[in-house]
């Protein structure tokens, strides 16, 4: 099975540690949830089939040295994540809300991060940090670091519950092997702490969000609390500072179907078929032929919204269910024990994962809270409808979802309709995980439902269970179509982000994947591939063409890649000179082939080299020159961010080698008699212009594309 995220590594059977002398080995308990096997296929939207296919198989390692194991076989990393759930299980009030644990997830996940890269990335880390790089000492132990990141974290955000964490903290620490000495282990408490601190630090201004204060809203289509029993539930959470997006409004998805007050909603033809819609399947009373019984079993399986009971003092008395972000969190864990993931690779996923779910949370209760359209659920829309407001529906005043409570009756979530926070949380969770390791990934994913209790469901893809969990909430009868649809789609927006710009591989030149110069006349060329491209990398294809004319310049590969033209650049004699990016590309190796397409040309010089590291094109720009002037692409404009990746290529007409300006790194040089392709990179550690520079002795096209 392959991976879309470079430098992947396997999980080790253990982890050898510096030299030292050993401590005493301690014993416990294991925290850990059971394991379910993959495999799956999943059907669309509205009809949701179960059944299973397609093994998940082992993971398939991306190149980079093995750096954290799970010490004496224990993996801490997932161990902590059960902590975690539990502590889900077990938050009272605002807390326990699905964006506040969303939140505590990244704070915890993204802690452990720092921390464990800090010790275990090396001089060099292959990837980024959340917030930054931690003093560790040689030899420091990972699995302290880990311990103490998460332990310390919980305790901030969840204060009611430090007794568990400290039991939790004995437990996992007693793990911890005899070639561990006692200095090694106290200079991972200190990184562990450290990340802990810089990460409660960097949350410490989040109280705002938390605010409970908010207006019920009067006029038809406007939310208001489905019962008696339910206030607002975290209404000022749209305000919260995002963890990876530039602000909270940066995906938020257009109102209902475009209309921007409740009476021209309610009014139109398409908010009467959405609640038609969901009065007929989401029904408590639904007959078979309008909600399947596969379909109901799918509602229940990811609802997950029963809170704890929780006594006047805030204590729990009864758990809860772990919530939306807790199954995805689990669903985590199962994808990384069938992919063999060691704690490394899953300190990073989880991180990523739980960094994704938060700002989908903050992207959803903006859209939910601060919107023009704070739109009502289906059961007030459907026992209150009137002719007049909304004439294209019957109001049924004894309408009930399908979804209850834990006490028997039926329950509607206390916070706006549109969009829905599992649809969000779903889009973004599925998201990550097709970046991480490609869709096709089968698995089999549980739920703490108590009407689902015991059920698992498998799927062949992150799309299908993502998808299956959004439309959950429509055959439960507590959203629409639109607030489905939408959430997915700006939960996947949120998670690409995500994924593409936070804890990024650091940049690198791969090598050379293929290249081709010579006199034949044609109009495509098939290269072989003549090495292993990593799955996630991006590819850059430079080509010059002879003696062509205008027309389209195209390239595919035989493992269904997508290549862009990104320059384009003729010099008005019938030769151009091109850059194809494709970026985030499915593995290939040596048995795939690239193929390219072009107008009828005279010479083609074809190269496709591989970076790692960058996830986007960001600008390009291009010039022509005369014979014997040095060449300049012409400066972008500004990169949008530091570490930047900048490309350039010139096509030379002839004469001796180009030579390129300091700063860039030379790549082969591709000749046909004495015209030439000639390519070259470099990073940029600051934002700023840039070209791609250099002397050439014969006319020129030059060009320059900047990557992040």
């Amino acid at each position: 099975m392959r991976s879309t995220d470079p430098l992947r590594p396997l999980r080790p059977s253990s982890l050898s540690g510096p030299s030292g002398t050993p401590r005493s080995a301690r014993q416990g308990g294991r925290w850990a949830a059971a394991a379910v096997a993959a495999l799956v296929a999943l059907g669309g939207p509205l009809a949701l089939p179960s059944s299973a296919s397609a093994s998940a198989g082992a993971g398939v390692g991306a190149g980079a040295a093995v750096r954290a194991g799970a010490a004496g076989g224990h993996d801490h990393v997932l161990d902590w994540n059960d902590v975690l759930l539990q502590a889900y299980r077990n938050a009272c009030g605002a807390a326990g809300a699905p964006g506040p644990l969303a939140r505590a997830g990244a704070m915890m996940h993204a802690a452990i991060w720092d921390a464990v890269n800090s010790v275990s990335g090396g001089a060099t880390p292959a990837y980024g940090f959340y917030l930054g790089r931690l003093a560790a000492p040689a030899g420091a132990s990972a699995e302290a670091a880990i311990d103490y990141a998460a332990h310390d974290t919980l305790v901030d955000v969840f204060p009611a519950q430090q007794a568990a964490f400290d039991a939790a903290l004995a437990t996992e620490t007693g793990y911890l092997t005899g070639t561990v000495t006692t200095q090694q282990e106290n200079d991972g408490v200190g990184v562990g702490r450290q990340a802990a601190q810089a990460m409660i630090a960097a949350r410490s201004g989040d109280a705002p969000a938390f605010n409970p204060a908010y207006t019920n809203g009067t006029v038809d289509g406007a939310w208001r609390p489905t019962d008696d029993k339910w206030v607002a539930a975290t209404p000022a959470w749209g305000t919260l500072k995002p963890f990876t997006l530039s602000s909270s409004t940066q995906f938020r998805p257009p109102l209902p179907a475009g209309y921007s007050s409740y009476q021209a909603l309610l009014a139109g033809p398409e908010y009467a078929a959405q609640v038609n819609e969901v009065e007929r399947v989401g029904s408590a009373s639904a007959a078979p032929a309008d909600r399947s019984a596969d379909q109901t079993q799918s509602a229940f399986f990811w609802a997950n919204d029963q809170g704890p009971i929780c006594d006047a003092n805030g204590h729990v008395t009864t758990p809860g269910t772990y919530k939306p972000p807790g199954q995805l969190f689990q669903t985590t864990q199962t994808v990384a024990r069938n992919e063999n993931l060691d704690e490394f690779a899953e300190a990073r996923l989880f991180a990523l994962v739980g960094l994704a779910m938060t700002d989908a949370s903050v992207t959803a209760w903006d859209a939910k809270y601060d919107t023009a359209i704070q739109l009502w659920r289906p059961v007030t829309a459907i026992q209150q409808a009137t002719a007049v407001a909304s004439p294209g529906v019957v109001a049924d005043p004894n309408w009930q979802p399908l979804s209850t409570g834990a006490d028997g009756t039926h329950f509607t979530p206390p916070f706006p309709s549109y969009v829905s926070g599992h649809a969000t949380f779903a889009g973004a969770w599925a998201a990550v995980m097709r970046d991480y390791f490609g869709d096709q990934v089968g698995f089999t994913a549980a739920t703490d439902d108590a009407h689902a209790a015991g059920v698992t469901r498998s799927f062949s893809s992150f799309t299908a269970a993502a998808t299956e969990d959004a439309f959950s909430r429509l055959y439960l009868g507590v959203h629409y179509r639109w607030d489905t649809e939408q959430g997915l789609a700006a939960g996947s927006s949120v998670g690409d982000y995500a994924f593409r710009n936070t804890l990024k591989p650091a940049i690198g030149y791969q090598g050379s994947v293929a290249a081709s110069a010579a006199a034949v006349s044609g109009s495509s060329l098939t290269l072989p591939v003549s090495r292993a491209v990593r799955a996630g990398d991006t590819l850059l294809v430079s080509v010059m063409l002879t003696n062509t004319h205008s027309g389209t310049v195209g390239a595919t590969d035989s493992q269904g890649n997508s290549y862009t033209v990104v320059s384009n650049t003729p010099d008005g004699a019938g030769d151009r000179t091109l850059v194809l990016a494709a970026v985030g590309v499915n593995a290939l190796t040596t048995a795939d082939h690239l193929t390219l397409t072009y107008p009828t040309t005279g010479e083609h010089h074809v190269s496709v080299v591989e970076f790692s590291g960058v996830g986007a094109v960001d600008r390009s720009a291009a010039a022509t020159g005369a014979a014997g002037t040095p060449f300049n692409s012409g400066t972008t404009p500004v990169t949008t961010a530091a570490n930047e990746l900048v490309f350039g290529v010139a096509g030379v007409q002839g004469g001796a080698a180009a030579t390129w300006s300091d700063g860039f790194t030379a790549l082969p040089t591709l000749f046909v008699a004495d015209d030439q392709l000639a390519t070259a990179y470099r990073n940029v550690s600051a934002t700023g212009g840039y070209a791609a520079t250099g002397t050439a002795t014969h006319q020129w096209m030059a060009a320059a594309v900047t990557l992040r």
